[in-house]
């Protein structure tokens, strides 16, 4: 048999859809394919040997299989809207879905605050017809956003799956088509916002293009050079494993949530070392939106990424002879009204996330 090649690989996985029993399998037909950057997630069992019990040998006689592991990421290094949209769903938990101008799909995407469970979904890394190995429930431990000038916009989600996995019993032929995915985004098609001391009231409007923040917001596109969104749920990991569970983790549940944001922006003044120093409350809004309509004439592709409350943590200026400018990092938080993140994806599918 010939080595098989990583250009025919493919990954599935069930984007619109909550694996809904644990430890079964989405139904074939709701398992989409999707263009990923990363390899295929990775089995690590845990396998402990006899080399530490007195009357054995010097050297491990047998060794047992104590739990069992998969993990890795999943990445698009040319992030589409669904994309964005399922794994900003299944990671912050709670998303509300609406059909706009017609034919366009709009998410609005925040944490879910009610409890500690983490969605998980169903995912196939597929090599050929017969070869192929599906994971159940796969749950998002932590993601990075990010962009910079002339660059597209990447998303990296490091996942943890049950353990749980097949290598039969799927209907390959079966599996959904690929969703419509409208065009990669990138920073070229990205308006950022801030607004200072601005209170907590948003508009609510989620437009395109323009700012949904509170008060009078200012357009910074122009000085920005990148930005990164990092976002941990920080999945349990030994107490997701019951009794009676066997080999494999029996709940997807997160600990503390935790995020960052970091930017460069060009340095002209002293206006974000003041924003350090007087820890102003900042508002930011990153508002991609492409040339492609998703809806039938007034809505395009697209993602509108709102932080209502963040906070400097550091500004530090450097460049050396050339240009200079502020590196800054900042916390988000919580304002008591609003959602800490709110992310309004648009795309094509009107059927919802999370279903």
């Amino acid at each position: 048999m010939a080595t098989l090649r990583g250009f025919d690989r493919k990954f599935y996985f069930s984007f619109m859809h909550d694996q809904a029993t644990w430890g079964t399998l989405e139904a074939e037909a709701n398992l989409y394919p999707f263009r990923v950057n990363s390899e295929p997630l990775v089995l690590t069992p845990e396998l402990v040997s006899d080399v530490d019990e007195v009357g054995g040998s010097e050297e491990a006689t047998a060794q047992e299989q104590l739990s069992a592991a998969v993990g890795g990421s999943i990445d698009q290094n040319k992030v589409v809207a669904p994309f964005m949209a399922s794994i900003l769903a299944n990671a912050l938990g709670a998303s509300t879905d609406s059909t706009q101008d017609t034919s366009a799909g709009r998410h609005i995407i925040t944490p879910n605050t009610s409890n500690f469970t983490v969605k998980t979904f169903s995912a196939v890394d597929l090599y050929t017809a017969s070869v192929y190995r599906t994971y159940h429930n796969v749950a998002v431990d932590s993601f990075e956003l990010s962009t910079s000038r002339k660059g597209w916009a990447s998303l990296s989600a490091q996942v943890v799956g049950s353990g749980k996995t097949a290598t039969s019993g799927e209907t390959v032929g079966s599996f959904g088509a690929a969703p419509t995915m409208g065009p990669a985004l990138k920073a070229g098609d990205c308006k950022i916002f801030l607004s200072v001391d601005a209170g907590t009231t948003l508009p609510g409007t989620y437009a395109q293009g323009t700012e949904d923040l509170p008060g009078s917001a200012s357009d910074i596109s122009a000085k920005i050079r990148n930005f990164r969104w990092q976002y941990a749920n920080n999945l349990i990991s030994d107490d997701a494993f019951e009794p009676g569970s066997g080999l494999y983790r029996a709940r997807a549940e997160r600990d503390r949530r935790a995020q960052s944001l970091s930017f460069d922006i060009e340095f002209e003044d002293n206006t974000y070392l003041g924003y350090l120093t007087s820890q102003n409350t900042l508002a930011i809004e990153f508002d991609f939106k492409s040339a492609t309509l998703a809806g039938a004439g007034t809505v395009y592709y697209g993602a509108n990424i709102l932080f209502p409350m963040i906070k400097l943590t550091s500004a530090v200026v450097s460049g050396g002879v050339g240009s200079l400018v502020v590196s800054c990092e900042a916390i988000v938080m919580d304002d008591g009204t609003n959602p800490t993140v709110q992310a309004t994806v648009f795309d094509k599918n009107t059927t919802g996330l999370l279903q």
